[in-house]
């Protein structure tokens, strides 16, 4: 008999078993790989864009600020257009203008602003001086929109007040006071961040409705003319007009006494002092104060001269210098005179 051989039996082989996300990954992976190259495609396209925009962002400012006339203005507006840069170069241009008397351009640099720009931050500041440039050109009619588009759109800008304000006026203006006190009524209700200053402005001109005050200003009387005195005629004496006596006394410009003094000899005798009294002069004419006074004055008499004789025997003395008139009217003291010689004895003859 044969032997049977033994049977081996082997395990089963294990199922192999994937998830969901195994699956979807591999059913979707070319798509995948695809969304994902894109999504960095994306990130390094938003990045260069903003580098970009930034870099020019940053030129512009500097374009804008290195801008000084009209025409730096026009390259920074050409070159950057769309940037705030642009924008406030167009600010810029407008107020320049206005500077130099082109008041038309200025108002045609404010209109593109505001429909250019309409994104900017200072699009109500832009508006309200657009409408203040019409209003003082004689143009309230064109300025009035301008004022109500700032009330309506922007009511909570720090400008909205002070619109409000200048509506109220433009109607004060054509006559119409119920409307212009209501526009004034409503600044402090319907404008809650308002400045003070115009409340108190708005409450200031509703008490002035109330009390019929005028509008216009009335000039003044004419001031009083100056009327300036002709120069005097050379020579005329000079009158105090200022001064606070009814007759001014007039020096009149004569000759003063000159007097020749001779110094004496050194040890003679003293003379007796001489008082030299100056001649009075005439007294002077009463004269009525006119723009051009004319005064005839006669000068004072000249004094007499008095010389005085040195000794014989000393020797002639310098002359010394006229001393001045005012020194004149002082005392003088003359040289003293010389003494009297001694008599001469008679010879005695010889027995």
């Amino acid at each position: 008999m044969s032997k049977a051989t033994p049977t081996v039996q082997t395990p089963p082989a294990p199922i192999e078993t994937s998830t969901p996300m195994e699956q979807f990954l591999e059913a979707n992976f070319k798509k995948l790989v695809s969304l994902f190259i894109a999504a960095i495609v994306a990130v390094i396209f938003y990045g260069i864009t903003s580098y970009t925009s930034h870099a020019n962002a940053v030129a512009a400012g500097e374009a804008f600020a290195s801008a000084k006339t009209v025409e730096d203005c026009d390259l920074v507006i050409s070159e950057y257009s769309g940037t705030s840069a642009a924008g406030n170069a167009l600010l810029l241009k407008a107020d320049l203008l206005w500077a130099q008397n082109k008041k038309d351009s200025s108002v045609a640099a404010l209109r593109e602003f505001s429909t250019k720009h309409s994104d900017h931050p200072l699009l109500p500041q832009a508006l309200l001086g657009l409408a203040t440039k019409l209003e003082s050109m004689g143009e309230a009619a064109e300025a009035q929109p301008v004022f109500e588009r700032i009330t309506t759109e922007f009511a909570n800008s720090d400008v909205a007040a002070l619109a409000q304000l200048r509506l109220g006026d433009i109607k004060w203006s054509q006559g119409k006071e119920e409307e212009a006190k209501a526009a004034y009524e409503s600044v402090p209700a319907n404008f809650a961040n308002a400045d003070s200053a115009f409340i108190d402005q708005s409450e200031s001109r509703m008490k002035w409705i109330t009390a019929k005050l005028p509008t216009k200003e009335v000039d003044g009387p004419p001031k009083p003319k100056v009327v300036t005195p002709p120069p005097s005629a050379p020579g005329a004496p000079q009158l105090n007009l200022n001064s606070t006596t009814l007759n001014p006394t007039l020096m009149p410009g004569g000759a003063a006494p000159q007097i020749q003094v001779v110094p004496s000899t050194p040890g003679a005798p003293t003379a007796p002092k001489i008082q030299v009294t100056p001649t009075p002069a005439a007294p002077a004419p009463k004269i009525e104060v006119t723009p051009a006074p004319k005064v005839e004055v006669q000068p004072a008499p000249a004094a007499p001269k008095i010389e005085v004789t040195p000794t014989p025997s000393a020797p002639p003395a310098p002359k010394a210098a006229v001393k001045p008139a005012v020194e004149a009217l002082k005392e003088v003291t003359p040289p003293a005179a010389p003494a009297a010689p001694a008599p001469a004895e008679a010879p005695v003859k010889a027995p």
